[in-house]
């Protein structure tokens, strides 16, 4: 394999706006990556959409794309050895029974396993960014009208408005939010977790409250939207996709209404793609 190979994340609207053949042979000589928020999301599509979007990722991976994980792995993994996950994010064990396998048929005959894991995605964005966003405009609106005031004149592009927001974040205790957030009992040690800007635990965090506070704005400028439920659970999953930008190199996006803008201001070192034509040869891999 090439030296320190670039890493290539590609999210559902990719899968879905570009066409598959292209995809496949983009795999063959790049290192991308198909994370669980990508089966996660062909999995829970449309029951009419669902077995051609499972095999759109069963074709990429058998192609040669890899499977990754998504947060839970990752914050467990260092809150477990207290150190931060490794650069290398494809799961070879993982991504070998794939290939073995048909992911079709593994999730079509668990269909209970798969509701089960919706609602419980589905809970946790809830409870993210729907109830801390709703409590942080409780507080704001009694205690800090001044800060209130502030959020609702923030930009109306959605990408100017990130920027903003990380520019805010970034200058609090994120170090602190990371022990306050993770669940106590994955932290082995607290005094030698989150200690920088190199753990992906403190990327979620960052990433996590720009949204809460995006949603803040959303509360600040009108009604939030009758499907907010529907919408909490889709941004958690774009989250997901731009928090592997951490450690990856580049993110093939379709999506302009949050992943494309939330990725180039989370990390505008990294690559933003929407088309494979747009990627350099620095992306390609020279397999052994």
């Amino acid at each position: 394999m090439t030296p320190n190979p670039k890493q290539i994340i590609v999210d559902k609207d990719a899968l879905v706006g570009i066409n598959i053949n292209d995809l496949c042979d983009f795999a063959r000589n790049h290192l991308m990556l198909c994370s669980d928020t990508l089966l996660y999301e062909c999995a829970t599509t449309s029951e009419s959409k669902r077995k051609n979007m499972l095999d759109r990722c069963d074709r990429l991976i058998k192609a040669g794309a890899y499977y990754c994980p998504c947060s839970t792995r990752f914050l467990e993994f260092e809150g477990d050895l207290c150190c931060p996950y490794p650069p290398f994010l494809p799961d070879l064990n993982a991504t070998d029974d794939i290939r073995k396998a048909c992911l079709v048929d593994i999730v079509l005959n668990s269909p209970h396993k798969i509701e089960t894991i919706f609602s419980s995605r589905a809970e946790i964005a809830r409870a993210e960014f729907l109830k801390l966003s709703q409590e942080l405009k409780n507080s704001i609106d009694t205690e800090h009208l001044d800060v209130g005031k502030k959020i609702g004149q923030l930009p109306s592009d959605q990408f100017e408005r990130f920027k903003k927001l990380f520019e805010h974040i970034n200058t609090s205790d994120l170090r602190q939010m990371c022990v306050d957030s993770v669940p106590g009992e994955w932290i082995k040690d607290k005094a030698k977790f989150g200690l920088s800007p190199e753990w992906m635990s403190w990327q979620y965090v960052r990433l996590s409250g720009v949204i809460i506070q995006n949603y803040h704005y959303l509360r600040q400028t009108g009604p939030m939207p009758r499907d907010e439920n529907e919408r909490a659970e889709h941004d958690y999953q774009d989250m997901e996709y731009v928090l592997l930008l951490s450690r990856a190199d580049g993110i093939l996006t379709r999506d302009k209404k949050v992943v494309e803008p939330l990725a180039r201001a989370a990390f505008p070192e990294k690559d933003v793609f929407s088309n494979l034509d747009e990627v350099p040869d620095s992306y390609l891999c020279h397999w052994d």
